[in-house]
């Protein structure tokens, strides 16, 4: 099921999260081309990049960052050009942006890695494919993200569901870390069953040259996924998608009728997340979002420390469990802070 909502052949048994996944993403892909620089946007959750930097840093792979259009939000094109060139094993983008943005540049940045024979990772929050155009259409190599979303409860931090995927490629199926389940059927009376198969991929085998190290303790997740993906259904994750895609919309335009706050910083559409910039709020950050807490509000996160020329910035979010009701009295109040 995952692999018909990438668009994508291979699909192992989940990663621990997407951070991890990410992590993985850059092993595997200078294992395949053997180059040592693997690019990423500059706008980047800080937690996926510091996991990032851990698997990456004793490998011996540079990680680079690509700059954002100021403007937009999006990808630099200008910056990423001037940074491809044989020692790039691959370019990662991620879509929607960390920050919410709607990376449309994806067939173009898929082409500049395909030109310079770099391998193209993309992040996506599944929950948007029901709307937006998976990422195996526009020809990426490997797909990560999180899979929460789809039947896991947030629970203090976790638990988490890493998304993994990649082409029907022998040298990248070989190289693919995580478990792969693998559909058979009995010699005899050909009934249906599941077994796990390239085990010479395990650690039980390899040791440390082994490219899986993820154990079952991450079924009960994936299951969980099956079953809510299962259950909504192709129209259901389509309705899904569109849910939160429109409470985005309108959260975003109820806060723009508020003088004083900036919704969102960029000029492009957002999914799910987007920023709000208080600078002509005579509050902090902090002290913004304590008034919200008394009225029973938690709101945002501040993005001043990673992104200091946005100014006071906070990264907002919402969902499908979020109501009109809710989201209007998010922005009534909001306005009373404002104007208090």
């Amino acid at each position: 099921m995952m692999a018909e909502l990438l668009e994508i052949d291979v699909v192992n048994e989940s990663m621990y999260d997407w951070a991890s996944a990410l992590g993985e993403a850059a092993l595997m892909c200078n294992r395949l081309n053997k180059r040592g620089k693997f690019l990423i946007p500059e706008i980047i959750h800080p937690d996926r990049y510091s996991t990032l930097i851990s698997y990456t840093d004793s490998a011996g792979i540079e990680v680079v960052k690509v700059k954002y259009d100021r403007d937009s939000g999006k990808l630099d094109l200008a910056d990423l050009k001037s940074k491809m060139n044989g020692d790039v094993t691959a370019v990662y983008v991620e879509n929607p942006s960390y920050l919410g943005v709607i990376e449309d540049q994806v067939d173009e940045i898929s082409s500049i890695c395909k030109s310079n024979e770099s391998l193209f990772v993309v992040g996506v929050d599944p929950t948007s494919l029901g709307i937006i155009k998976p990422p195996g259409a526009y020809g990426a190599d490997i797909i990560i993200g999180e899979g929460q979303p789809f039947g896991s409860p947030i629970n203090y931090g976790g638990p988490l569901l890493g998304i993994f995927a990649c082409r029907d490629d022998k040298k990248m199926i070989r190289q693919l870390p995580g478990r792969l389940i693998g559909m058979t059927t009995t010699i005899e009376g050909g009934e249906r069953g599941y077994v796990m198969t390239l085990t010479s991929r395990e650690q039980h085998i390899k040791r440390e040259k082994a490219t899986s190290n993820i154990c079952s303790n991450e079924g009960l997740l994936t299951v969980a996924a099956a079953i809510y993906m299962a259950a909504l259904g192709k129209n259901g994750i389509i309705k899904l998608s569109k849910n939160i895609f429109y409470n985005t919309q309108y959260l975003m335009r109820r806060l723009q009728e508020i003088e004083s706050i900036t919704s969102p910083v960029f000029n492009s559409v957002h999914f799910k997340e987007f920023t709000v910039n208080i600078d002509r709020v005579k509050l902090s950050c902090s002290e913004f979002q304590g008034k919200l807490l008394e009225k029973g509000l938690i709101f945002g996160k501040s993005v001043e420390r990673e992104y200091p020329e946005l100014g006071k910035t906070l990264l907002a979010c919402t969902t499908e469990v979020h109501l009109k009701e809710d989201l209007d009295y998010l922005a009534n109040s909001i306005r009373e802070v404002v104007e208090a």
